[in-house]
């Protein structure tokens, strides 16, 4: 199984947005599928911490003295639960491409790939570790088989001093076939001061993504791009919808340069996240135009949704439907996560 480390690293520069990158490529012996579809995926796994108290960071809680009396047995169940929703995706095969957010750090996303449902389908890692607050991270799970050589670069989100740093943008660069295809991995800041308070926080984190993606395209028209991650916004807001530019193509005049999968979903009253008897759609899938009119990779039309089983949801009459998470404030539920993958199709020529 092969992993993206951070030594060996290899420098690269961009102006203004980037506080630090650096990149990683790791080589797998197997060839890419020419053809086929690819599921793409994204997943926030709700806290995905170890039990180790990390003095780095805010992780107290989760920890067998914190209030959430977070041990082996509950981490282990936690792991075993993601890894069933994981590997009960695409018919059961997994996503090929996986977004994840709300991990601590490397040893659990090797601790999650290394569980039996997840070990045969030899998931390789990007990750490193970023200066968010509460110690969480971004990082992508990518099929050996299916990419066989990723570079991978972060950058910083500019607050200021006096606000704790949020999660770093994660992008991963790749090809297939000599086909170039790009992953914008996105965690933006939360509500939890209010939406209106901290959405400034958001439109900042909107404006890397936003100049990673322009940046992209203007090196090469072909690129292939596609954003995913958990927002914290719906794709109306302006984080969303203005300053990254992402539209529903299916309410346009004009061909959009991005366009959020996710609009029809939400139209129809879905959402990956509830709050309050409200369904949100906080996690989100953005594709670049060539995507939709196809080179060398295309959208499957209409293939984009949301992936809730049944047995990952609540059944109490009060939250009935919503995901059944692993913890209701501290009452302890043993469930999956807070949030439901998102996932789309790619077909490969």
């Amino acid at each position: 199984m092969y992993f993206c480390r951070i030594d060996n690293c290899k420098m690269k520069s961009l102006k203004f947005w980037v506080f630090f990158t650096l990149g990683t490529i790791v080589f797998t012996d197997s060839r890419a599928q020419a053809t086929g579809d690819l599921m793409i995926a994204f997943y926030n796994v709700e806290n995905l911490f170890d039990t180790l108290d990390d003095p780095n960071k805010k992780d107290e809680e989760f920890t067998p003295a914190g209030d959430k009396q977070w041990n082996s047995e509950r981490y282990q169940n936690k792991l075993t639960n993601l890894a069933k929703v994981i590997s009960s995706m695409n018919g059961g095969k997994g996503p090929d491409i996986l977004g994840v957010c709300e991990i601590e750090n490397f040893r659990v996303l090797k601790d999650l790939v290394k569980q039996p449902e997840l070990k045969k389908m030899y998931y390789g890692i990007v990750h490193m570790e970023s200066k968010d607050d509460r110690g969480i991270d971004i990082a992508l799970l990518y099929k050996e088989h299916v990419l066989p050589a990723v570079s991978f670069s972060m950058y910083a989100v500019p607050l200021p001093d006096t606000v704790p740093p949020t999660r770093d943008i994660m992008l991963v660069e790749t090809e297939i076939d000599e086909k170039p295809l790009s992953f914008i991995i996105c965690h933006f800041p939360s509500r939890s001061e209010g939406r209106e308070a901290s959405e400034y926080k958001r439109i900042e984190a909107a404006r890397v993504v936003k100049h990673i993606t322009d940046s992209l395209l203007k090196e090469n028209p072909n690129d292939n791009v596609i954003i995913m991650g958990d927002f914290n916004d719906e794709p109306s807001d302006s984080s969303i919808s203005k300053v990254i530019g992402a539209c529903d193509a299916g309410n346009t005049d004009k061909p959009c340069q991005l366009t959020n999968l996710m609009y029809p979903l939400k139209t129809k009253g879905l959402g990956s996240y509830k709050y309050r008897e409200e369904w949100n759609m906080l996690d989100q899938l953005i594709i670049s135009r060539n995507l939709l009119i196809g080179n060398g990779f295309k959208y499957v039309d209409g293939s984009a949704g949301i992936f809730s089983e049944e047995w990952m949801k609540q059944t109490d009459p009060k939250y009935f439907g919503s995901p059944l998470r692993t913890f209701g404030g501290r009452k302890y539920l043993a469930g999956y996560s807070d949030h439901f993958p998102v996932y789309m199709y790619l077909s490969v020529k």
